[in-house]
């Protein structure tokens, strides 16, 4: 069977998902990294998108008349430490909030936006809220003036910004990915019955397992309405269960008594 057999009938073949057990381990990490991959695709374009049109949004912003701010240590400080908001701009609102005093509910009521609190900016689009730190994007000390010439510069730097971004959410996701294998594996034990499996038997099958719950369900996550993380753990464990019970029970010999 080619690997792309393989994976397409891993959406769906408990019996191979089961046989899955006689795959390498190094195959198996590979694979996990490819649905993973296949699962954030919709995400990471989501994610590159808002970020490139908030960027331009707020270099947009930033040249307009705003109260005077300024970022010490990393820090946003402005006088009044009073919520600001303006909904004059093209798209969606932009905001300044020192303090922090609006919560990720409120956030996401004013839709789409820009907000600069006190130690990140905010991208909230599409129900979601993207952040990313000031001093990751190496400002430390700088005025609103400053900041106005750093965002103008960072759209120049922006594509290799967004590679570097993507690829640290990724190695987390992965991340995510191979613990959520580690755990569901372990458990998976309790229901081999008098089945032959060791647990990395159970580490690959779990692993396979993960195609259609992480693929399918990420995709509707992202696309149309959030799904809790409980779903894909369940529905994994499902599927795992439905492999193991199709793996048949070794037959005892019985011992014929001499006469």
């Amino acid at each position: 069977m080619s690997y792309w057999e393989w994976f397409f009938k891993s959406f769906y073949n408990r019996k191979v998902i089961a046989y899955s057990r006689f795959r390498p381990i190094t195959t198996t990490i590979g694979f996990v990294l490819m649905i993973i991959f296949i699962a954030s695709i919709p995400y990471f374009i989501s994610l590159n998108i808002t970020i490139v049109s908030s960027v331009q949004q707020l270099d947009r912003i930033l040249e307009n008349d705003l109260p005077d701010f300024h970022l010490v240590e990393g820090t946003l400080v402005m006088e009044k430490e009073e919520v600001y908001i303006t909904d004059e701009v093209s798209e969606g609102f932009f905001l300044i909030d020192p303090a922090n005093s609006l919560t990720e509910g409120k956030l996401l009521e004013l839709e789409e936006g820009i907000a600069l609190q006190e130690k990140e900016f905010l991208f909230i689009s599409n129900g979601q809220i993207q952040s990313i730190s000031y001093s990751l994007l190496g400002l430390q000390e700088l005025s609103k003036e400053d900041l106005s010439h750093r965002i103008s510069q960072l759209l120049n730097f922006l594509p290799i910004l967004l590679t570097i971004i993507t690829s640290l959410l990724f190695v987390g996701l992965a991340g995510l990915g191979f613990l959520s294998i580690t755990i569901l594996a372990f458990l998976a034990l309790f229901i081999k019955g008098k089945r032959k499996l060791e647990y990395r038997h159970m580490w690959i099958i779990t692993a396979h397992a993960l195609t259609l719950p992480v693929i399918l369900l990420y995709w509707i996550d992202i696309l149309i309405f959030p799904i809790p993380f409980t779903a894909f753990a369940l529905s994994t464990f499902l599927i795992v269960l439905a492999a193991i019970r199709s793996i048949p029970i070794p037959k005892r010999h019985k011992h014929s008594t001499p006469s």
